[in-house]
């Protein structure tokens, strides 16, 4: 089950682990006490585009394609030709990303959102920069222009 809402993780630590199920089009079983969880817990917990990376239609697992000692990168096909990209920080310190989408043979023709923050955030004719805080994620959903 989820360790989201149990204590012992950070928020940062908890998205990380929520995103990387949903990647992995795992069964999102809540393993903690829904009665008394923070905020922050209920927010991941029901992050509905989050949940709906986890459930695509598609029926795919998710992915590694980069991994370089303390950052990974993994893909999701989506239904309608859409994917979910998991940029995550293992490391113990802030790290900045440069995300070149040829590098990923990703074409110049999607569009991104930020799925924890719930944005747009450009498209993949430029590369994507982002700053991760230790043990967490960036998240995007790639759709058609």
């Amino acid at each position: 089950m989820l360790e989201v809402g149990n204590g012992g993780l950070t928020t940062s630590e908890e998205r990380a682990h929520f995103s990387l199920w949903c990647m992995l089009a795992a069964p999102l079983l809540a393993g903690n006490d829904l009665r008394h969880m923070t905020k922050e817990a209920n927010d991941i917990l029901t992050n509905k585009e989050m949940i709906a990376i986890d459930q695509d239609a598609f029926g795919k697992q998710g992915y590694l394609i980069v991994d370089k000692n303390d950052y990974q990168v993994f893909m999701k096909p989506l239904s309608n030709g859409e994917t979910a990209i998991c940029l995550f920080n293992r490391g113990d310190a802030t790290k900045d990303v440069t995300v070149n989408w040829n590098d990923l043979k990703i074409g110049s023709d999607f569009k991104l959102r930020d799925v924890w923050k719930h944005a747009d955030n450009g498209t993949t004719t430029t590369s994507f920069k982002a700053s991760i805080p230790k043990h967490d994620v960036v998240v995007l959903r790639l759709s058609r222009k």
